[in-house]
């Protein structure tokens, strides 16, 4: 799906601010300085303030003015603020939490107007009255010449923050109504009761009988929970998106998100790859960082995206934002926008003057009057409007490596640990390994994992791979036979999906023979610590390793796991390349298999990257990957701090190449980039950038760059030499 142009704009207006005084001032200066996109509220409560009564005039007057200046409007539609007619009508639509608390109606510093978080999602008088209300908006504004896109859900949760926090008693919802849905959803999974007895190992003979689960106790009933709740949020936005589609089939529709780990599927219910899915488009909230920006473009499979509200002057009374500088406001969207990331509205225009978050998050002064990072906002915009139609239609070449990102594995994870950071701290420390070490990030995610998914990669790593079913080993087993090759980090398949069941053997599912290696003992890093008094397993301890240079010195590589060490009984071909260094029992091992390898980590090495970082634990990767792997990024960096992401773009004989290069370090830094191709005709996007990098003389497909500390600068290339 081609996106037409970049928008790039401000979040203006949640009723009831800012002010009416105040809107043709500020529309009529918005577009005045270059920009081209506003985003609307159109908020259930304050647009319905009777039964059956409709009113949109301050939306339709902000409709008017946004088309009188040439801006383009996303209506974002708020259904967690339902009005209080509603809920004197229902009293029984109000959520319930794990220990029995019911959810009154509720204003909050980001939902100013009450009503937070709405009803029950399996509550019928909820859904037929949030239909009748998007109806209405749609037949009021699908016909205006200012309607860009439907955004139809701002940030997706169960319970808009209230019960955010994670633990066991912040579930929702056990009302009634969720309760007598989860068992026709179980029905409707496992067909007869004899098969969901033998997942959850009970003997239930009703499905009335069962009891939604409500603390940490067996595993798959939770993973079954969770799922259930998150397919409500799902199926909540393709009503939403299918009720849109009947009356307006010419406006796109999106939704956009918060990233993991701010979001999770445990207490928000929120699956990013899931709610992409019914879209046209797909955007989110705090985007700005390398982690959200590649996990939003995975899940949106190639449909264009926009960073929906950039965080970039967060505050609240108490804590007043400071102000914007040129470097920090760069990352904010050059990150994005190097990996493809097209769209770009930031939180918001004014300052919030109502309730908690006033006086922050504004891009002007209280006033409305222009502050320097606005004027350094719409510098930066026309930099990037003036190549718009090359910028939409670029692209960084694959690298062909993925991570499995994993809703079960997440949710059995919390029922093992009740928290979720052994599971994120990996998944996000895979990823820095890879993002510090210059690769493309993507991720697949459960619903993906397929044959023809697979066969697009090279490389699958698993962080943390504890909760595994028999159909996707099979599937796994399959591609690494046909060449595939494989990292995972330790307890493979340990929980086995189909009954629940701990493995007698690890890895399960018989990976042994795969990865050559069997565990015969797993420490926890707090037994070996003699930390005995420590319940919940949260391991701020670390467990070195090393392994030799493969470049010739005399270097030994130091990195650490975290959580875990494995002892483990060696098999077959398999060849130890780093050890433990308390005992020099292997700690990484790698195995031929069919045509594919298999690499085992005996420890969680991605969640001690994630905590401390380290330069000879990414030279230690590195090495895993390119000299025991032989799968180099297809742009190559020196090592170090620096970061280049390579944008092409083809029109004809002409072709437009983009190279964006982050010095994400404390430090200034230097780095020589390999290129895929060869270049000429350098011209730097920001004036500063002009004389920090140089092609190499003598080989034009390398470049030597170099940067201040936290800088980010784009560089153009206009011609390629063939």
């Amino acid at each position: 799906m081609q996106q037409e142009f970049i928008p790039f704009g401000f979040q203006y207006y949640r009723s009831p601010t800012p002010c009416r005084d105040q809107w043709e001032k500020d529309l009529r200066q918005i577009a005045k300085m270059g920009f081209n996109c506003v985003k609307y509220w159109v908020q259930w409560r304050s647009s319905s303030p009777e039964e059956g009564v409709h009113s949109f005039e301050d939306i339709r007057e902000l409709m008017d003015l946004a088309h009188d200046c040439g801006l383009r409007v996303i209506l974002n539609v708020i259904f967690d603020v339902a009005p209080a007619w509603f809920d004197q009508a229902y009293p029984d639509s109000r959520m319930v939490t794990a220990d029995g608390r019911t959810i009154a109606p509720q204003a909050l510093s980001y939902r100013q107007i009450g009503g937070a978080p709405g009803p029950c999602y399996h509550h019928l008088p909820a859904q037929q009255a949030k239909d009748v209300f998007l109806q209405a908006v749609v037949r009021e504004f699908k016909d205006h010449p200012a309607l860009w896109v439907w955004d139809l859900w701002n940030e997706p949760e169960l319970t808009t923050g209230i019960k955010r926090e994670l633990h066991f008693e912040n579930q929702v919802c056990y009302c009634n109504h969720s309760i007598q849905a989860f068992h026709v959803w179980l029905e409707e999974k496992y067909n007869t009761l004899e098969n969901l007895n033998v997942r959850w190992q009970r003997s239930y003979r009703q499905w009335s009988q069962i009891e939604a689960p409500r603390g940490q106790a067996i595993f798959n009933d939770m993973v079954d929970w969770r799922l259930f709740m998150s397919d409500a949020l799902t199926d909540d936005l393709k009503r939403r998106v299918a009720l849109v589609k009947r009356y307006d089939t010419r406006h796109r529709v999106m939704v956009h998100t918060v990233p993991a780990p701010i979001f999770n599927l445990i207490t928000a219910g929120s699956d990013d790859f899931k709610l992409a899915e019914p879209c046209d488009m797909f955007g989110n909230s705090l985007g700005s960082s390398a982690w959200s920006a590649d996990l939003l473009i995975s899940a949106a499979k190639g449909k264009p995206i926009i960073n929906s509200e950039i965080h970039a002057l967060p505050g609240h009374m108490a804590l007043k934002p400071k102000k914007l500088e040129l470097k920090e406001l760069k990352r904010h969207i050059l990150i994005p926008l190097a990996r493809g990331i097209t769209g770009f509205l930031f939180w918001q225009y004014r300052p919030e003057i109502l309730g908690h978050e006033a006086p922050a998050w504004g891009s002007t002064y209280l006033d409305g009057s222009v502050t320097p990072w606005l004027e350094d906002m719409a510098a930066l915009n026309e930099t990037i409007q003036t190549r718009s139609e090359q910028l939409v239609t670029s692209g960084r070449p694959s690298d062909r490596i993925a991570i499995w990102y994993s809703s079960t594995n997440q949710i059995a994870s919390f029922a093992v640990y009740a928290h979720l950071d052994a599971y994120h701290d990996s998944v996000q420390g895979m990823h820095k390994l890879l993002h510090d070490l210059n690769y493309k990030v993507e991720f697949i995610a459960d619903q993906d994992m397929t044959r023809d998914m697979l066969s697009n990669y090279d490389l699958l790593i698993m962080p943390s791979p504890m909760y595994l079913n028999e159909g996707m080993c099979s599937m796994l087993e399959q591609w690494i036979l046909e060449g595939g090759v494989l990292i995972s980090e330790c307890s493979f398949g340990a929980l086995t999906a189909e009954d629940g069941y701990h493995s007698y053997q690890v890895p399960g599912y018989g990976f042994d023979r795969v990865f050559g290696v069997k565990e015969s003992w797993l420490h926890s890093l707090e037994n070996l610590d003699h930390s005995y008094h420590q319940v919940t397993l949260k391991s701020s301890q670390t467990i070195p390793l090393s392994m030799d240079s493969l470049t010739g010195s005399k270097l030994e590589l130091k990195a650490s796991g975290s959580y875990y060490k494995s002892e483990i009984e060696l098999a077959g071909q398999t060849r130890v390349i780093a050890r433990f260094d308390e005992d020099g029992s292997p700690a990484i091992t790698m195995s031929p298999y069919g045509k594919g390898k298999a690499v085992w980590i005996g420890t969680l090495l991605a969640a001690a990257y994630w905590r401390e970082g380290g330069e000879h634990a990414r030279e230690l990767f590195r090495q895993l990957l390119e000299g025991h792997l032989g799968l180099p990024p297809a742009v190559t960096v020196t090592p170090g701090t620096i970061r280049a992401d390579w944008l092409a773009h083809n029109s004809g004989n002409v072709k437009t190449c983009f190279l964006f290069v982050h010095n994400w370090g404390e430090k200034p830094a230097a780095a020589v980039i390999g290129l895929p191709t060869a270049v000429a005709c350098v011209k730097a996007w920001l004036p500063e950038g002009e004389p920090m990098l140089a092609i190499h003389a003598h080989n034009p497909s390398r470049v030597e760059v170099e940067l201040p500390a936290g800088d980010i600068q784009v560089y153009e290339f206009t011609e390629v030499i063939s």
